[in-house]
């Protein structure tokens, strides 16, 4: 049989220096920060006013429609992929021109 205060010994140990050690984790904030700031690079985080939001997701809603519209209307498989890029690709070029407008100011 085993000893029900085994469990807590790695917990005890910790305590011991609780302030060392609690010193020395983090936040799962501050490591998400870190990730999200070590992939984007030296890029700078844009920030959105409501309205422009609310054009992007206007945006987006309009080409939901297209690409559904799309895939009712064109039967052969060929076609219809094309197409779908094709409307990805300029939904993602107008969100892409909005954020571009952004920078500039």
């Amino acid at each position: 049989m085993f000893e029900a205060h085994a469990f807590h010994r790695p917990i005890q140990s910790l305590l011991k220096g609780g302030t060392e050690i609690m010193g020395k984790l983090k936040s799962a904030l501050e490591i998400a920060l870190e990730k999200s700031e070590k992939m984007g690079g030296d890029e700078e985080i844009v920030r959105l006013s409501s309205q422009q939001k609310n054009e992007i997701a206007e945006i987006r809603k309009v080409y939901v429609a297209k690409i559904a519209e799309v895939e009712i209307l064109i039967q052969e498989t060929e076609k219809r992929e094309k197409e779908i890029a094709r409307l990805r690709r300029e939904r993602d070029r107008k969100i892409e021109s909005l954020y571009k407008k952004m920078e500039g100011k």
